[in-house]
């Protein structure tokens, strides 16, 4: 089974390293960040691999073409049977239809695969692998590896986080991006989901998530933001950095062309994806725009 990118041909994916190939074309940037995890770019977001001892796990898929599955087995030289969704978006899930389970936020199920509308027409094959809930205090163990869940979503409802206590690291979405937060819901109720995370901070250095990797510190910043917001503490001086993603169609030679980490445009909702209109909290050069504290 092998999702058919044939219909997307002529348009163009422009890549990290500024080379274009056609959307229907696997293409797969990695880097090694431990001798057992790697971070991949396809299209959509980051991605990443966890192998054990006897087999890997994928942990998000991203939206490129190919089968992924496959990849990432080449790649460490084991099985890859199962993928862990730290959310439904589709540049996080498009490619779960590769392996057999997949493990998720109970929100998720319905969600999950579900193409956003510059892939319709095509089929993901959503149906077609087993979906596992998990929830917060939930482990899923392998040989030589575990991995711990924490509820804690805002980014979207069934987000998750991923904690490998044996290589450090805090697996996270889109929940931290770099620099700044829009928030959904409300500040406390996110600050309470960090507290479930809070006791495990001497656990890991690194924060493995969607935009990309960021120091462990960040987490620090975010939940000291949030403890600021709810006590009603002065922001530091107002600034203009913001989730703006671009507008307007891009082309090359005559193709269309979409960003490989980038949302493609008739994706962008109505009003863009923060709501700028809300209040806004700068700490430590982050910016917070929330709406409820």
């Amino acid at each position: 089974m092998l999702v058919d990118f044939s219909s997307k041909h002529d348009i163009l994916i422009r890549h990290k390293d500024g080379s274009y190939t056609p959307m229907d074309e696997p293409y797969y940037e990695v880097k090694q960040i431990s001798q057992n995890t790697w971070q991949i770019m396809s299209s959509g977001d980051y991605h990443y691999l966890a192998a054990g001892n006897d087999f890997a796990v994928a942990i998000d898929t991203g939206y490129g073409a190919g089968n992924l599955r496959e990849f990432l087995e080449r790649l460490c030289g084991k099985e890859v049977p199962w993928v862990i969704n730290t959310h439904h978006h589709f540049d996080h899930s498009a490619n779960n239809c590769y392996f057999d389970k997949a493990y998720m936020g109970k929100e998720a199920v319905d969600k999950v695969s579900v193409p956003y509308k510059s892939f319709e027409g095509m089929d993901f094959f959503k149906d077609s692998y087993v979906k596992q809930v998990v929830g917060t205090g939930d482990v899923l163990a392998i040989p030589g590896r575990s991995f711990r869940f924490f509820r804690i979503g805002d980014h979207t409802e069934d987000g998750i986080a991923i904690l490998d206590q044996e290589n450090r690291m805090l697996f996270t979405g889109d929940e931290f991006m770099p620099g700044m937060k829009n928030f959904s819901g409300s500040v406390s109720a996110w600050k309470e989901k960090l507290d479930l995370i809070l006791p495990y901070r001497k656990d890991f250095d690194f924060l493995c998530g969607g935009p990309e990797i960021l120091p462990a510190e960040e987490f620090d910043i975010f939940y000291e933001a949030a403890e600021k917001i709810i006590a009603g503490e002065k922001s530091e001086s107002p600034t203009e950095r913001g989730n703006h993603p671009p507008r307007e169609q891009k082309n090359y030679n005559g193709h269309r062309v979409y960003d490989c980490q980038m949302p493609h445009v008739e994706d962008i909702p109505k009003g863009g994806f923060g709501n700028q209109s809300k209040k806004q909290f700068v700490y430590k050069n982050h910016v917070f725009h929330y709406g409820k504290i």
